[in-house]
């Protein structure tokens, strides 16, 4: 073989290379995507709407929450300057983020549905 040969048929498998590599990416993709279909073909479907209806109940229900109760806490108390023993303050800052993952939570259990997949099942 000469030199200009031996270019051609490195390109050639470069080439092939790529391509094959192009499409072993392609693959592992579609396998991603089956999987996750396969972990949610169980769950009961949700759309959108009741997707936004739950969210609105976790905050709902996290909001009615009393976290300003001192039952709810482990307090440090400390003695004044005239000894008394006191409890300056207390408080929950972080309402918002409970809220968002107990929805995240909430949302593992159900898997999402068309609007029209919806419809078809009241009908």
């Amino acid at each position: 073989m000469t030199k200009d040969e031996l270019e051609v048929k490195i390109s050639t498998l470069q080439n092939l290379v790529m391509q094959k590599n192009e499409e072993l990416t392609q693959y592992a993709e579609q396998i991603k995507t089956l999987n996750k279909e396969l972990v949610d073909i169980n769950k009961p479907k949700l759309t959108p709407l009741q997707f936004d209806e739950v969210m609105e109940a976790c905050e709902e229900a996290v909001g009615n929450f009393d976290f300003d109760d001192a039952d709810n806490y482990s307090v440090d108390f400390h003695i004044d300057y005239d000894n008394r023993v006191t409890c300056e303050s207390f408080c929950f800052d972080n309402v918002s983020e409970v809220a968002r993952v107990i929805c995240e939570k909430v949302y593992t259990m159900f898997a999402e549905a068309n609007e029209d997949t919806n419809q078809s099942n009241q009908d």
